[in-house]
C-alpha cells in the first residue's frame, strides 16, 4: 500500500525503544524490547546498536545487560533521531517546478509543504522523555 506519509521501521523502532528506555530509567535488553515492541530482534538489535554508535545509548553486555541512554532525555529531539536512523529530511517538492507547471495554481495547494513543514515543527519540539509508558 502507498502512503504519502512514511516512516521507515528502523525510525520507528529507534523512537519507540529511546522513548521506552527514557520513560523508564531502566535499562532494557533487546529480548525485553522486543516482547514490549513486537518488532524483531535482530531488526531491533541492529537499529539499538545505531543508536550506540551514535553516542544515543549505552550498551552492557551480560544477564544483567542492556541499553541505557548516554545523554540527557530531554535533548533528544524526534527529529534528530529519525535524522540518524532515515538520513536527512527534505523538503517535500511536486516533481514538476513551478515554472513548468502548465496550471495557474498549484495542483496541490502546497498541502504537502504545509504538513511536511508542521511535522517536522513537532519532531523538532518533542523529546524522548515527553512520553511515559501506559501503567
Amino acid at each position: 500500500m502507498n502512503t504519502l506519509f512514511n516512516i521507515s521501521e528502523g525510525a520507528t523502532i529507534a523512537l519507540h525503544c529511546l522513548a521506552i528506555i527514557a520513560s523508564s530509567g531502566e535499562k532494557y535488553n533487546v529480548n525485553k524490547l522486543a516482547e514490549k515492541t513486537r518488532f524483531s530482534k535482530n531488526h531491533l538489535a541492529k537499529i539499538m546498536n545505531m543508536l550506540v554508535k551514535n553516542g544515543y545509548l549505552y550498551s552492557e553486555r551480560g544477564p544483567k545487560g542492556g541499553f541505557k541512554l548516554r545523554i540527557d532525555k530531554s535533548n533528544v529531539t524526534l527529529f534528530e533521531v529519525l535524522e540518524v536512523i532515515d538520513g536527512k529530511i527534505t523538503k517535500f517538492e511536486c516533481t514538476i517546478s513551478c515554472q513548468d507547471c502548465y496550471f495557474e495554481n498549484c495542483l496541490f495547494g502546497d498541502q504537502p509543504g504545509h504538513f511536511n513543514a508542521e511535522f517536522i515543527h513537532y519532531l523538532k519540539n518533542n523529546t524522548v522523555s515527553d512520553f511515559s509508558l501506559k501503567r
